[in-house]
């Protein structure tokens, strides 16, 4: 049977993702980011993920080894026939002006791209927020790089804090083990200064969907 005209054009849309495909690439460590973007996604969109081969103990400088896995990640994201692409992972994306790393990468993929570090910042100039307070699951030495790349894009971490419960998240593993509880606890803790101005929960291997509205409801300010 050959289909014709407005059945033919009906018959070969989307079954899932009608609205759009969004590709993700995530470090190969990270088991939060796809769940939570499938519990955000609106009916009509589906999520294609791609994973980053990430070994912090293996290598001295992994944030770069796993950049060089790119061309092969985007081809695979690519092969899914994406909209827009998202790269998840806030402390490797978190350099320099995020507008021109975005640019850089949407060439190299071919999509509209935006990745976790440039979307933190954009955040803030919509909330008008200069002053915040940060938390994160990182090792010390990865907050004080986010705090400079903050500051060279016009806002100023007046507090950091890294909530490590595990061990082996000072190899970038297990991020995912921070309780949300903890994480509502000491970001009210830190954020119920009257000069802050947004809550950042910087990673996106550390789940924060449930802590979001429960620190926005204590303290009245933005959180992401």
């Amino acid at each position: 049977m050959q289909l014709r005209g407005s059945e033919m054009e009906h018959s070969v849309q989307r079954v899932y993702g009608a609205k759009a495909r969004m590709a993700l690439m995530v470090p190969s460590t990270n088991t939060v980011a796809e769940t939570e973007f499938w519990e955000m996604a609106p009916d009509g969109i589906t999520i294609h993920t791609s994973r980053m081969p990430f070994f912090a103990e293996r290598f001295e400088k992994p944030f770069d080894e796993m950049e060089s896995h790119l061309p092969r990640v985007i081809d695979e994201v690519n092969s899914a026939e994406p909209d827009v692409i998202a790269y998840a992972c806030t402390a490797s994306s978190a350099k320099g002006n995020p507008i021109v790393y975005e640019t850089e990468l949407s060439k190299k993929t071919g999509k509209p791209s935006v990745t976790a570090a440039a979307a933190l910042v954009e955040a803030m100039r919509v909330f008008k927020a200069k002053n915040i307070i940060m938390i994160t699951p990182y090792p010390q030495e990865t907050n004080d790089k986010e705090c400079g790349f903050f500051k060279e894009n016009g806002i100023e971490v007046i507090q950091d804090e890294s909530i490590i419960v595990d061990k082996s998240q000072q190899k970038f593993k297990n991020m995912n083990r921070v309780p949300s509880d903890l994480i509502v606890e000491r970001a009210v803790n830190l954020g119920s200064h009257e000069n802050v101005e947004a809550v950042v929960l910087s990673c996106c291997d550390m789940p924060t969907l449930a802590a979001i509205p429960k620190i926005e409801s204590a303290l009245g300010k933005p959180v992401t």
